[in-house]
């Protein structure tokens, strides 16, 4: 390119904008050094390629490109033309187009048309003007908005459903509604300049913390749930959405309280709490003893009263005497925090259902509920003069009251007939719990009874088999001993004496030789009349039954003797022991006995029968197992019926 067309192109070109020079058919001939950024395809901008391949707006622009070369048209331009960098950022350029000042020079004619086509970056006129196009779109609209919204956001704030307060910094309410007025029953006059304490249940120091978070973590707190003071006293719950703002009039922050009354809705969800509570300790309990100390806690804590008292009747199940001179026990009381450690509940624990609250309870037997007290005390036993309400309802079912449960409050609490039907409903549940657990107590006293009576008549292990067989029990044991023992002359002394005195003397015998069976955990069979029948070794014993057999043997002989001392009665006795296999179970469906059979338990009752009064005879078979720690005496070979002759021996005493 020639100097004059560089200087040419220097003029034309200023520092910020790019060229392109293309020939007729569109071809590129030469570019500037930055023009590539501009292009959809940077790779197609060289010499040699077609203009639309690195630029596409071009395309179907060839016409006005020919009337430019062929001066029908002086210039062509594209504004706004955006591209998207590989950085992610925007681009915008002008694209114009001309035709070659040497185009035709006079001394060249051969030399091809050309057009130069300028690329100019308008990046930040453009993002200037869209950014000054929006500002002013969106100060006209809020103009417009805020123009439209001033004359009635008054009223909106008005007749807003929710309670609306705007405070100072110091607390001072400065701004309220007519839901803010309604609800906590102050006029307008009576707020505004006030303080929020006036209306929040909540220390200063709490408060200012509360404005201290707005101010500083989050400009918003929502759900901030509050008790608050009506003007005649009484409390509601209070959900706040908050929030702290600068006023445009003074500096410093401003706080928004926009509140709705939940109070109903906690109380629901209370009373839910309060039916779940109860059902969760009766389910879990399983005595009435269990049960009732846990009762006043979670119906008080879960509703927020402060003394609760649990009375039960004294007289339960006695209908005529209840109705004549019922009286009161308090079983159990519970105190929140709010009353003071030092307050001592006071006697009495016993009262008479007459007048006051517990006599209108017991008379109606229905719930009832005692708002804004402001004379005394409504507990007889705990003297707080500040109690301000009470409500109570009574423990019954469909027969019979059973008690009486209180609960106290410093507050004054308005009626709540939804709650009055549950603590009704939670009083029935109750007194069906204490029937139900009383009979289920008499009944396990029935059953305990039932149990010991059978453990009398069978050993336990064959009790426990006989609850889960229906069948004959009968084992085979290859080892026991037997113990017969017989009282010498009853028959002559049954004549000497009346049958009850001789039956109350025979009982004292036998109870101290069933203790004696205990000491030396033996099985005592049965008594047949003025005998006794004692096995060890079955079914569960001692290893070594013979050794446990022989003691309860010299241990009957010694309670003989002592017994005889004490009542001057002429008593003897006579007992055999023996060892050996035996059979031994129940059978029969009526009347059954756990009973022995074999021959071991036939010679047993012969060392007994053929024995010497106050002597104890035993076979071979056991003088061969205890001869080593027992002393004996040989008797010799005697007839035993059945059996023939055997030797046989007397137990002396323990070497």
């Amino acid at each position: 390119m020639s100097r004059f067309l560089n200087k040419l192109l220097s003029l034309l070109v200023p520092r910020h904008r790019e060229y392109l020079l293309i020939n007729r058919d569109g071809k590129i001939l030469e570019t500037s050094p930055g023009v590539k950024r501009f292009a959809e395809d940077s790779d197609q901008v060289r010499q040699g390629q077609n203009i639309c391949l690195g630029f596409p707006e071009l395309i179907g622009l060839e016409t006005i490109l020919i009337d430019i070369l062929d001066e029908r048209q002086d210039n062509f331009e594209l504004k706004g033309i955006s591209r998207c960098s590989v950085t992610g950022e925007s681009l915008y350029f002008d694209l114009y187009v001309i035709k070659h000042p040497l185009a035709f020079d006079q001394y060249n004619p051969d030399k091809p048309n050309q057009l130069i086509i300028l690329l100019e970056d308008v990046t930040e006129r453009m993002v200037l003007e869209q950014t000054l196009v929006q500002a002013t779109n969106e100060t006209r609209l809020l103009l417009s908005r805020l123009s439209a919204s001033k004359g009635y956001i008054d009223q909106i704030i008005t007749a807003m459903a929710d309670a609306l307060l705007v405070t100072k910094p110091t607390g001072t309410i400065k701004t309220v509604n007519r839901s803010a007025q309604n609800l906590f029953g102050y006029d307008e006059s009576e707020l505004v300049g006030n303080s929020m304490r006036l209306i929040l249940s909540l220390a200063d120091d709490l408060l200012a913390e509360h404005q201290q978070q707005l101010c500083v973590e989050q400009k918003f707190i929502n759900n901030w749930e509050v008790v608050c003071q009506k003007k005649t006293g009484e409390k509601i719950m209070v959900s706040f959405s908050c929030s702290a703002i600068q006023m445009e009039t003074e500096s410093s922050l401003h706080f928004i309280y926009i509140g709705r009354d939940i109070t109903e809705r906690q109380r629901t969800q209370k009373r839910i709490a309060t039916q779940h509570a109860i059902s969760r300790i009766l389910s879990d309990s399983g005595t009435i003893e269990e049960a009732m100390p846990k009762i006043l806690p979670a119906i008080g804590e879960t509703l927020v009263w402060d003394l609760g008292e649990l009375w039960i009747s004294e007289v339960i199940g006695d209908r005529e005497i209840d109705r004549i001179t019922p009286q009161l026990r308090c079983e159990h009381t519970w105190v929140s925090h709010a009353i003071p450690e030092s307050m001592s509940i006071t006697q009495p624990l016993i009262a008479s259902p007459k007048g006051g609250l517990l006599g209108q309870i017991w008379t109606s037997r229905s719930p009832k509920w005692i708002s804004g007290i402001t004379s005394e005390s409504l507990s007889p036993i705990l003297p707080i003069a500040e109690l301000r309400s009470a409500f109570g309802f009574p423990i019954q079912d469909d027969e019979q009251i059973l008690g009486v449960i209180t609960f106290y409050s410093y507050d004054v609490q308005p009626p709540d007939p939804e709650l009055t039907q549950v603590m009704a409903t939670i009083g029935n549940q109750l007194g069906q719990f204490i029937k139900r657990k009383q009979a289920e107590a008499a009944l396990r006293q029935e059953q305990e009874k039932s149990e010991q009576l059978l453990l009398n008549i069978l050993p336990e292990p064959i009790v426990d088999r006989l609850k889960h067989e229906h069948q004959i029990i009968a084992e085979d044991f290859a080892e026991v001993s037997v113990l017969f023992a017989d009282i010498v002359g009853f028959t002559q002394l049954s004549s000497s004496m009346p049958p009850i005195t001789l039956l109350n003397l025979l009982n004292q015998i036998f109870s101290i030789f069933d203790e004696l069976c205990e000491q030396h955990q033996l099985e005592k069979i049965k008594t047949i009349g003025d005998a006794y029948m004692v096995v060890g070794g079955l079914p569960r014993s001692p290893l070594n039954h013979a050794h446990a057999i022989a003691r309860m043997a010299l241990d009957m002989q010694a309670a003989i003797a002592q017994f005889r001392d004490q009542t001057g009665q002429a008593f003897n006795m006579r007992i055999g022991i023996n060892t050996g296999p035996v059979v031994a179970g129940v059978i029969g469906l009526k009347k059954f006995s756990y009973d022995l059979w074999g021959d071991t338990v036939n010679i047993a009752s012969r060392m007994e029968s053929q024995s010497i009064p106050g002597r104890i005879q035993v076979t071979a078979a056991i003088y061969e197992k205890l001869k080593d720690t027992f002393e004996f005496e040989q008797r010799g070979m005697i007839d035993v019926k059945g059996r023939g002759k055997m030797t046989t021996y007397f137990l002396i005493a323990v070497k």
